[in-house]
């Protein structure tokens, strides 16, 4: 139920992105670049190649509409399921505007995110997020810190192919439940054409953790070596994401069962990604 609710707000955010006047065009970019999907429990590495479109909107209110589309494709090698489709996907969409305003360098935004990832290596069949929150934070012309607090729908559910191998049923590998979430976030200019972003990010049922997320971002202005071809304006970056799962709601029998197994053999996976980031002219 709640799953095909998620997909018509997908579609909902990408109608609002696209539908827009003169007056307020969209920014339109695209990403190209390659990848290296590590899990570093099973000593795995699945290279591949991606592409994403982003876009962002200003409404004549000051209320900013973002979303992230990316689409992935792996050199699979079968290393940790051989029935692995090489195809995967993950988006981002929010909304957001102020809050208050603090003083000239700190705000209070408000927002709501809805993030989804889909067939990764690893075994995440389906993941979505929908959160809305505060963000409170500090700017100044060289840094920017702060930290976010949100609510709301967390569901992950774990493809069947590894687990069957494990004693588990397709019936128990989702996890659907209320959530809350705190994240810390800064980022810096190092020097003119380098600026680094870093944040760190745990979900929580309440009970328990259910994802820990660390994402730190290297992004080069690259344009004066574009300058003149399809990619300028555009600018070099370097992502590195590592997330951590806590596998237990998944658990079949107890953890002192001298036959438990872990629903995966891994509980967490890293993400690098090399790319060009750069605006799309219509």
């Amino acid at each position: 139920m709640y799953a095909n609710k998620i997909r018509w707000l997908l579609l909902f955010f990408a109608f609002l992105l696209s539908y827009t006047t003169s007056a307020y065009a969209v920014n339109w970019r695209m990403t190209l670049g390659g990848h290296d999907f590590i899990v570093e429990q099973a000593d795995s590495h699945t290279f591949g190649v991606g592409i994403g479109v982003l876009a962002s909107y200003e409404t004549s209110t000051d209320i900013l509409l973002s979303g992230r589309v990316n689409t992935y494709v792996d050199v699979d090698n079968d290393e940790l399921d051989p029935d692995h489709i090489p195809v995967w996907f993950q988006s981002e969409f929010l909304v957001n505007g102020e809050l208050t305003e603090l003083s000239d360098r700190a705000a209070i935004d408000w927002f709501v995110g809805l993030d989804d990832r889909r067939n990764t290596v690893s075994s995440v069949e389906k993941q979505h997020k929908l959160m809305p929150g505060i963000d409170i934070g500090w700017s100044s012309p060289v840094y920017d810190a702060g930290v976010k607090a949100s609510a709301g729908y967390y569901f992950l559910e774990i493809d069947d192919d590894v687990p069957r191998t494990r004693g588990y049923d397709r019936g128990g590998l989702r996890n659907e439940t209320s959530a809350g979430s705190l994240q810390l976030y800064a980022g810096i200019e190092l020097g003119s054409s380098v600026n680094l972003y870093a944040f760190a990010q745990q979900w929580h049922d309440g009970d328990d953790w259910l994802e820990n997320k660390f994402v730190m971002t290297f992004a080069y202005n690259a344009n004066h070596w574009l300058k003149g071809g399809w990619f300028e304006g555009g600018q070099l970056v370097l992502d590195i994401e590592h997330t951590e799962y806590n596998l237990a709601p998944y658990d079949n029998r107890l953890a002192d069962d001298p036959d438990y197994l872990p629903v995966l053999p891994w509980d967490n996976d890293t993400f690098v990604s090399v790319h060009i980031d750069f605006p799309l002219s219509w």
